[in-house]
């Protein structure tokens, strides 16, 4: 995090799972952040066409220990709520985690405590079926 104006086009040419909290990161947060890690690595060789993408949508700073926890995790200032509003969900976007494509397009979105098997599953019949990414 750097300080720049974050762009949904810098992650284009990957698949993103995103999620959008409070830099407090309560524990909902933790666990989404974890749930993102573990299935990224289920990917095997694939998990490198895999980002990891925390859009903070407040103003709070994520803690450092938890940043060391989350290595190669991107983390940047959500553009405004505007942009935040454009995720779908009954409430709020916190309560999913989300996946993009490598064009940018919001293709599937999982509840905050998913079913990790299911989302390992669901991921890799994407990366299986795309040329892209």
């Amino acid at each position: 995090m750097d300080g720049s104006a974050f762009r949904l086009s810098q992650l284009r040419g990957r698949w993103v799972l995103l999620q959008i909290d409070s830099g407090a990161c309560a524990e909902g947060c933790g666990k989404k952040l974890l749930y993102m890690r573990q299935v990224r690595l289920a990917q095997g060789k694939d998990a490198e066409r895999i980002e990891r993408m925390w859009l903070l949508a407040d103003g709070a700073p994520p803690d450092a220990a938890l940043l060391r926890d989350h290595e190669g995790l991107r983390v940047a200032r959500a553009p405004g709520r505007a942009f935040v509003a454009e995720f779908p969900a009954a409430r709020s976007p916190a309560d999913h985690i989300y996946l993009l494509d490598p064009l940018g397009n919001l293709v599937l979105r999982f509840p905050s405590d998913p079913d990790a098997q299911r989302m390992v599953k669901d991921l890799a019949r994407l990366l299986r079926a795309s040329r892209v990414g």
